[in-house]
């Protein structure tokens, strides 16, 4: 493919993003090809190539489901740009909850103030004192759903162990567990009938067989999926991959196939750019870019692109 642009960049965050890793700086691409454009966002400690070896499968055969996932982006961007009309026309974003990263008492009470029902927050680094702050925060504010992600990280043993301490309440208050431990259906089955909690399949969404209560779908890596059951997340990448899983869960809410609060304001996470400032403040809603495709139109004009 000879029409192939790009234009590489690093996103800072204020602290590490998930158990996996301790990065500060995640490096992505955006790319544009004819009237098009997409992000290239690898997450190695996931599973996923390396950028380079991103692009090079990209100007290739494409096999990577990162990469597939790119090209969807790129012709659905292009196609409606050359009509000259925004993907988001006649759709609604669903709302979506408080992503925090890190742990931080004041972090937490300013989503509150913004009006998030539910919060997401990352576990398993230290899964004892993670659950402790989390139930001291539930004492703090008691009508807040929690959706505590694990990365796999957890055990089924000490899981069950500290639930037990737990009360009805406590456990009443939880949305659902994200990948609490590495993905075997038996011992997920038994999590959600011990604990009494639901469980979340992300890293396997594609091949749960019906293990779990809910799918959490990237758009940035998994074809969309249909269910009530369905969350629809960002792959904590660059703010147009953000917009293209809004668009995504947008399309599929339309259909009656997205009926859950989603994970799609996540640029919070990131150190402002003239991309995050056109989202705007992170909230529940979703601010739509004004232009036609995903928006940014003028900013993506004035990147210095590079041949790929």
């Amino acid at each position: 493919m000879s029409d192939l642009w790009v234009w590489k960049y690093g996103l800072e965050s204020a602290g590490a993003l998930n158990s996996k890793t301790g990065r500060r700086v995640y490096e992505g691409a955006l790319v544009r090809s004819g009237a098009g454009f997409g992000c290239v966002h690898p997450w190695p400690e996931l599973g996923d190539g390396s950028l380079e070896e991103c692009l090079e499968d990209l100007k290739g055969e494409r096999k990577m489901r990162l990469v597939k996932r790119t090209w969807a982006c790129l012709e659905a961007d292009g196609e409606a740009r050359e009509v000259g009309r925004s993907l988001f026309e006649g759709l609604e974003v669903p709302r979506s909850h408080a992503t925090l990263p890190v742990f931080d008492e004041g972090l937490l009470g300013e989503a509150v103030e913004k009006g998030f029902t539910h919060v997401k927050v990352k576990a398993g680094g230290d899964v004892k004192g993670e659950l402790a702050r989390v139930r001291g925060a539930m004492k703090e504010w008691p009508g807040l759903r929690w959706r505590i992600d694990f990365n796999e990280s957890g055990s089924l043993e000490e899981l069950l162990g500290e639930f037990a301490k737990w009360s009805d309440e406590e456990r009443e208050a939880v949305d659902f567990l994200e990948d609490p431990l590495p993905y075997h259906g038996g011992d997920w089955a038994r999590l959600r009938a011990e604990s009494g909690m639901a469980v979340a399949n992300d890293r396997w969404v594609e091949e749960d067989r019906g293990d779990s209560d809910f799918l959490v779908v990237k758009p940035a890596v998994n074809e969309m999926l249909r269910g009530e059951k369905v969350v629809v997340t960002s792959y904590l990448d660059h703010p147009l991959g953000q917009v293209f899983a809004a668009w995504e869960a947008a399309w599929e809410a339309a259909r009656a196939g997205v009926k859950e609060v989603c994970g799609l304001q996540t640029h919070g996470v990131f150190e402002r750019s003239e991309f995050t400032e056109v989202l705007g403040e992170v909230g529940p809603e979703f601010s739509v870019p004004e232009g036609t495709g995903l928006g940014f139109g003028e900013i993506l004009d004035g990147l210095d692109w590079v041949k790929l």
